[in-house]
C-alpha cells in the first residue's frame, strides 16, 4: 500500500497549498517529512542494492536517480518559464510571476541549489523562489542522496555522530521563531536538519541489526517526547512549522511501516497501488503548474474554494499522467540498465 499512501501525502501537499484543507494546521508539511522517512528508508535498500550488483555502484545510483527524477521535473521548468512568458506572469498564483532570463532557469534546472532560498543562505539569483516552489525539498531530498554513498561508509560511531548533530541543529532551530537561525529553515527546509528525517528512515531500513533498531526507537520517542511533553511546556507550536513537523515524524514509522507491511494481492490493486505511487512525483512537482492553468485558461483562483479545489486536482492530474507516460520510456531504459530488479516489482519505491 505504500503507493497509495504515497499519492495520498502527494494531495495533501497540492491541498495545503491550495488552502483546501480547511484545517489550522499544514499537512502539507506533515506529509513532506513523511516522505523525507520514506526516502530514507528506501534509498538505504536502493543504494545496498547498486553495491551488490554494480560495480560502480556511486555513479550508478546517481545515474539512476537523475534518470528517475530530472526528465520530469526539467519538463516542468521549462513549460512554466515558457507559459509565464506566453500566457503572462500570474495574479494570483504564489511564485508564478517570475521573469525568465537565463541564469535564472540554468539555476532551476540545476535543482540544488532551489534549497538555498531562505535566510540565511540564499542565492540570490533564485530569488524570490524555485519556479517549481516544492523544489526546495526535492533539493534537500537529493542533498541526501549525495550524502549516502558517504554514510554507508560511516562506522557506527560516526554515523551516531553524524545524526547527533543534524538532530542537535533541527530541534534547536524549533525554539526560534524568528532571525537566521529558526524552525522555518534550519527545522523543516535545510538538510543540515532534515537529514534527520531522512537517516531515521535509514536506521529504520537497517532494524535487524540491533544498533539501528536502538537509533530508530530513540528517534520516535524523542520526537513524541518533544511532541507531547517538550514542544506544548516550551510553547514552541507558536513557532513555524513545529507543530507538523513534530507531527510528522511522530506519524511517519507506523505509517510507512503499515504501507510497507500491506502488500495488495488482488492484480487490480495492485497495479491502482503501482499508478497512484508513480503518481505522487508528477503531482508534487506538477500542482503549481495546475493551479496558474487554472487562473490562466479557466479563471479561478484559490478565493474560489467551490470549483477551485477540484478543477486545481483535475488538471494536476492530468499534467500528472502526461508526465507519467513520458517517463515510463525512461524507467524501462532505467531499470533496465540497472541489471537487477527493483527492491519493489511494482515501483512505487522510486523517489517522490
Amino acid at each position: 500500500m505504500l503507493g497509495i499512501m504515497r499519492f495520498i501525502l502527494a494531495l495533501l501537499v497540492l491541498l495545503s497549498h491550495a488552502n483546501g484543507t480547511g484545517l489550522k494546521i499544514n499537512l502539507g508539511v506533515t506529509a513532506v517529512i513523511i516522505f523525507y522517512f520514506i526516502s530514507g528508508h528506501l534509498m538505504q535498500r536502493s543504494y545496498a542494492r547498486f553495491l551488490g550488483h554494480c560495480d560502480t555502484p556511486i555513479r550508478s545510483f546517481y545515474v539512476d536517480r537523475f534518470l528517475k527524477l530530472f526528465p520530469q521535473y526539467v519538463l516542468v521548468v521549462l513549460v512554466s518559464f515558457a507559459l509565464m512568458a506566453w500566457l503572462g506572469p500570474a495574479q494570483s498564483v504564489l511564485f508564478m510571476a517570475q521573469e525568465p532570463d537565463l541564469e535564472k532557469i540554468l539555476l532551476n534546472l540545476a535543482l540544488l541549489p532551489a534549497n538555498y532560498v531562505f535566510e540565511p543562505l540564499v542565492i540570490e539569483q533564485m530569488l524570490p523562489h524555485p519556479i517549481v516552489p516544492p523544489a526546495w525539498s526535492l533539493a534537500a531530498e537529493f542533498h541526501f542522496y549525495l550524502l549516502l554513498p558517504l554514510i554507508f561508509l560511516l562506522p557506527g560511531k560516526l554515523l551516531l555522530a553524524l545524526f547527533a548533530i543534524t538532530a542537535g541543529i533541527q530541534i534547536s532551530a524549533m525554539f526560534f521563531a524568528a532571525g537566521g537561525f529558526n524552525s522555518d529553515n534550519f527545522g523543516y527546509r535545510f538538510i543540515f536538519g532534515v537529514l534527520t528525517f531522512f537517516l531515521f528512515g535509514y536506521a529504520h531500513a537497517r532494524r535487524e541489526e540491533p544498533a539501528f533498531a536502538r537509533m530508530a526507537q530513540f528517534t520516535w520517542l524523542a520526537y513524541a517526547c518533544l511532541l507531547i511533553l517538550v514542544a506544548p511546556a516550551a510553547q514552541m507550536f507558536t513557532n513555524p512549522h513545529v507543530m507538523e513537523v513534530l507531527l510528522g515524524a511522530v506519524l511517519a514509522w507506523p505509517l510507512a511501516a503499515f504501507a510497507f507491511a500491506c502488500t495488495p494481492e488482488r492484480p487490480w490493486m495492485k497495479q491502482a497501488d503501482n499508478i497512484l505511487g508513480r503518481l505522487a512525483y508528477p503531482i508534487f512537482i506538477s500542482h503549481f503548474l495546475a493551479f496558474y492553468l487554472c487562473e490562466k485558461l479557466f479563471v479561478l483562483t484559490s478565493t474560489q474554494q467551490w470549483p477551485y479545489i477540484p478543477v486545481a486536482i483535475s488538471v494536476c492530474l492530468c499534467l500528472s499522467w502526461g508526465l507519467l507516460r513520458l517517463q515510463d520510456g525512461i524507467d524501462a531504459y532505467r531499470l533496465q540498465r540497472r541489471g537487477f530488479r527493483s527492491m519493489m516489482t511494482l515501483r512505487p519505491d522510486a523517489a517522490r
